[in-house]
């Protein structure tokens, strides 16, 4: 007994079955998380060391070349990129996608710390960190109010990021903006000399009164008393008062003699701006995997209720909410889902004009949606683009095999046969073909769901829950579809007296007969010229490959989001002052365009005075009639204007949180600049002759002017000092010493100790500078000498070489045609020994994606032989099904020709979609074809003939449901329509040219196999099969 037959007899418990599923999915629902994309983790850890008062060379000498050798060995790394800047050492290792990330970061713990002796005594302890582009910010506010800049960021630090961080979900509240206290001590170099002190002492006495040492315990009675050295400073006048040393005649010398104490701030080297005023701003950051749109409901609603203990005049403003575009979107898919199913109840209410057939149909689709959301929830997934995007274009597919089903049984209802007999023979007769007909879409997006690479993982809940859906919708219409035919139609009476509804549904029957007899005579029509026919399909083909040709290739369509990020690199030297009142300019320009409403500037990022980051926002798309292409014009036509600059404009990171990058990213490698710098910049020069590029910018900046101090070692030896001793004289004397904290409550202030600002100049102020030696006092200018230079702003490596990345985006061309010139022009360069060059960012993402959706798409197309071959026993008439897949690509191809879609990720995945597809025609009409040569004895000529008419309705309302299922996605202009839109047109195009086609060229190619396996059975002089009696012609309907 098969389920069919079981949900038949047992109605009550199919009906509980089906019950279950649904609780089960809004359970489910319930439980479900809303983000923008699914989680995708990229084993990332980070090593940032600070250095103080090193230039880059330094820095890329004594720290981040020995972290590079301590890190390179380890197991599973994928690539090794540091950052060498002014006091800084960045270090970024990305692992392969199967290493663990948590033991990724221990292994590279351990590595530093055994490391650590190999360092600069002055470096403070490094920070390891994990990278996890899912922790991204979700919202970003600005603080404003009375006060400086500082005060505000002080009350940000202490009332707002630790009542947000509170919060569930919430994993870090990132400040921007202001300054950080700080005890600054100014030295008087003057009073200094005349009492014989130096810097070093100076900061030895304040680390030695600031201390509060545990001296032990003792015992009184049954008690046990601790005992501890107090001597921690207590306040800014404490350290003033605080004695740094006795005078010849005995009195006292106090730090507020030879030094100005003030509470003050660090030096500024980042600013946040918006919309032109300088601010604060903070960014909530989620926790990885947690749900965006819950959590920024959650912060929004905390943030509101601590505005009102804000002091008078304290306000915050929302500037960026990331949540924003996750539930528009989300919102958009949700439409399209619920039209396209309303559209393919519709198209069954059409063919099958029967409000019973049409009712019983239509509740695979809701029962099938639902129940996967459970099947989501199981498998850890999120109510994401790709998630909702799975379940929008399979709309059409989960109520195609309820259609198939119950529009099979509707026929032997015609015959006059019992409900029960007709939904159990209706069954069976069609079941292996929706068997075959869904395990040939699950074969096409199981090997989807585990693509390799940051593709796999993209598309890995996008293939699970198509795959899930199906098989859900696969057992909807095996069990409760038959239940209900068996239980709520009637034998249809064909010597009734017709009614009022049979009076509607006469034109509609006149035209569906009109269309079998048109078919059946196209069809004999196409049989007897095959030649044609062929010739025809082909042509097809060969038109489409054309016109692919012309189409253009990108990662991902170009999105309007209605915001962009724009990177200004200013020369080399800018100071943060001069970078502030140039873009002060520029984002005032920007702003009298209405079209635009935020500019958020970030000036001086990583502490680089001469660049600047700004997400520019502008009006959503559906209230302005420019493009997104064009208001990147407008931005770049503005800061294009500063004098110098370097500006690159380009759409938010396709992943927020991933970083920005430029779709075109070419790396320069080797181990001299000498080399790579003309190298780069002829790569640059090539990107500028290529049509359709723009922004080319190579990301080298020499120009950063430094003083040179060269310490003459025999000079510095006469002294009886060492060069160690001078260098950090004068580093103390300009970047300062941190001589320990001063705590007040939570707080701890770093208490710097350094030169009068006046006293640190210029190169004749730091020539004064005053050396303690055993003999005596002596100037620095006069053990030294001082030489002006230029050095890199940052420099980068990969794999232990220097690195320069040389930085283009797209303009009206795509960036395949632009890749493939790119190539051409590169391979013809004469690079230096030992220099190489790579292509990185979307150009590289781009070729792992042809390579990964190439492999999927063989795979697909194997999986779905295996799956033909084993349900039609048969090694010959899989590969007839099968024409229908090149004849698919026709539509797909043409319909993204049309709509001026390029060749993308979406596009791509929607043409492997239609791989599961549009073998699902073919299957209905072959596998009728063959019962009827099995079963009745016909000659495979008249089987086909009476095949295709007989199948002809099912194929029509299937595909037709499939279309209008996916139509709303495909004409939607809403936000994320760019991605899903044109997956959807090529879904819509390959269906519309693989039923047309298949309806032809399908039964040619069946009988020409079909003739071909007779002729051959002639010539090896094998009998004819034998053929079995004629069955009983069915009752006349």
């Amino acid at each position: 007994m098969n389920i069919s037959a079981i949900a038949i007899k047992r109605p009550v418990f199919t009906v509980m079955v089906t019950a279950a599923l649904v609780v089960l999915g809004i359970v489910g629902l319930s439980r479900l998380g809303t983000d923008l994309f699914p989680d995708v983790s990229l084993p990332v850890v980070s090593v940032n060391i600070v250095y103080p008062g090193a230039s880059p060379t330094e820095v890329e000498n004594q720290v981040t070349k020995p972290i590079e050798d301590a890190v390179v060995s380890l197991n599973g790394i994928d690539r090794v990129m540091t950052f060498s800047r002014e006091s800084l050492s960045t270090t970024v290792i990305q692992f392969k996608l199967d290493v663990d990330i948590q033991e990724a970061a221990t292994q590279v713990r351990e590595r530093i710390a055994q490391t650590r002796f190999k360092l600069p005594a002055e470096v403070k302890e490094p920070a390891v960190a994990r990278i996890d582009v899912n922790a991204a910010p979700v919202l970003t506010y600005t603080l404003r109010g009375p006060g400086s800049l500082s005060e505000i960021r002080k009350f940000a630090d202490d009332i707002v990021r630790p009542s947000l961080e509170q919060l569930d979900g919430v994993a870090a509240v990132t400040i921007k903006g202001g300054a950080d206290r700080e005890v600054n001590v100014d030295l008087n170099p003057q009073e200094l000399d005349a009492r014989g002190l130096s810097p070093d002492a100076i900061v030895r006495s304040l680390r030695a009164a600031n201390i509060t040492v545990p001296a032990g315990h003792y015992d009184q009675g049954a008690r046990e008393i601790s005992v501890r050295a107090v001597g921690e400073l207590a306040g800014v006048d404490e350290i003033r008062e605080l004695i740094v040393a006795t005078a010849r005649d005995g009195s006292a010398v106090r730090l507020r003699d030879v030094a100005s104490v003030t509470d003050g701030y660090a030096e500024l080297r980042t600013r946040i701006r918006v919309n032109g005023e300088e601010a604060v701003s903070f960014e909530v950051v989620k926790q990885s995997g947690r749900n965006t749109v819950d959590i920024a409901d959650t912060v929004m609603a905390k943030v509101a209720e601590l505005e009102k203990t804000f002091p008078e005049g304290m306000k915050t403003s929302l500037i960026i909410d990331q949540s924003q575009f996750i539930r528009e979107n989300a919102h958009e898919v949700e439409i399209a889902i619920v039209f396209g199913g309303a559209m393919a109840i519709l198209v069954i209410l059409l063919f099958m004009l029967d409000i019973r057939s049409t009712l019983i149909s239509a509740l695979a689709l809701p029962t099938s949606v639902v129940a996967t959301f459970f099947l989501m929830y199981a498998l850890g997934f999120t109510l994401n683009m790709m998630t909702l995007l799975g379940l929008s274009l399979a709309i059409g597919l989960l109520i195609d095999d309820a259609v198939v089903v119950r529009e099979n049984i509707f026929k032997h209802l015609e015959r006059g046969e019992d409900p029960k007999e007709a939904a159990l023979k209706g069954t069976e007769e069609i079941a292996l073909s929706v068997l075959a007909t869904t395990f040939t879409i699950v074969a096409v997006f199981a090997p989807v769901a585990f693509m390799s690479g940051m593709v796999g993982q993209f598309f890995r809940q996008f293939g699970l829950t198509v795959s899930g859906a199906v098989l859900v919708s696969l057992f909807v219409a095996f069990t409760l579809d038959p239940m209900l035919s068996s239980r709520f139609s009637v034998a249809i009476d064909h010597n009734k007296k017709p009614g009022w509804a049979e009076a509607i549904k006469r034109p509609f029957e006149y035209v569906f007969k009109a269309m079998d007899d048109g078919y059946r005579d196209l069809l004999g029509w196409c049989l007897r010229h095959k030649l044609i026919v062929g010739l025809f399909a082909l042509g097809s083909l060969f038109g489409a490959g054309q016109l692919m040709a012309l189409m253009g290739a990108d990662f991902v369509s170009p999105e309007d989001r209605s915001q962009m990020s724009v990177e200004i690199e200013l020369p080399a030297g800018t100071s943060l002052e001069e970078t502030s009142r140039l873009m002060a300019a520029a984002e005032e320009e920007i702003l009298k365009d209405k079209l635009f409403t935020t500019v958020l500037s970030t000036l001086g990022p990583n502490g680089d005075t001469n660049k600047a980051a700004l997400r520019v926002m502008a009006v959503p798309k559906q209230q302005r009639t420019v493009g997104i292409g064009a208001l990147k014009d407008r931005a770049r036509a503005v800061f294009t204007k500063l004098p110098g600059a370097k500006v690159v404009v380009a759409d938010p990171a396709f992943i927020e949180g991933a970083g920005v990058q430029a779709p075109i990213m070419i790396n320069v490698s080797g181990t001299s600049y000498e080399d790579l710098a003309p190298t780069a910049n002829k790569v640059g020069a090539i990107l500028e002759s290529i049509p359709g590029t723009s922004d080319v910018q190579v990301r080298y900046t020499p120009g950063r002017p430094e003083l040179r101090v060269s310490v003459d070692r025999q000079r510095v030896a006469d002294q009886g000092l060492a060069v160690a001793q001078v260098a950090l004289a004068l580093r103390t004397a300009m970047e300062g010493e941190e001589a320990g904290k001063l705590r007040q409550g939570k707080d701890e202030v770093p208490i710097r100790v350094r030169l009068r600002p006046e006293d640190r100049a210029s190169a004749t102020d730091l020539s004064r500078i005053t050396l303690w030696s055993p003999k005596g006092m002596v100037a620095l200018g006069d053990v030294a000498k001082f030489e002006g230079g230029e050095g890199p702003q940052v420099i980068e490596r990969e794999a232990r070489l220097r690195r320069i990345s040389v930085w283009a985006t797209p303009r009206g061309r795509s960036l395949g045609e632009i890749a493939a010139d790119l190539d051409v022009k590169i391979k013809e360069l004469k690079l230096p020994p030992g220099t190489s060059i790579t292509y990185d960012g979307q150009i590289k993402q781009m070729n792992e994606t042809n390579s990964s959706m190439g492999l999927a798409l063989l795979l697909g197309v194997i999986f779905i032989y295996l799956v033909l071959a084993s349900q039609f026993e048969s090694f010959i008439h899989p590969l007839t099904i099968m024409m229908t897949l090149p004849l698919a690509l026709v539509g797909a191809i043409v319909g993204l020709f049309l709509s001026k879609n390029t060749m993308a990720m979406g596009a791509m995945i929607g043409i492997i979609m239609l791989m599961g597809l549009v073998t699902k025609n073919a299957i209905l009409l072959i596998d009728r074809a063959i019962v009827r040569v099995r079963d009745n004895g016909e000659a495979p000529l008249t089987a086909i003939l009476e095949a295709g008419p007989e199948r002809l309705r099912p194929i029509l309302m299937t595909s037709a449901a499939m279309i209008l299922g996916m139509l709303p996605t495909a004409i939607s202009k809403g936000d994320g329509s760019e991605f899903r839109a044109p997956m959807a047109i090529a879904v819509i195009g390959g269906v519309i040219s693989s039923t047309l086609l298949s309806l032809v060229v399908v039964p040619v190619c069946y009988l020409a196999i079909e003739n071909a396996k007779a002729r051959l059975r002639r010539w090896f002089g094998k009998p004819a099969l034998p053929q079995p009696a004629p069955a009983e012609p069915p009752p006349a309907e």
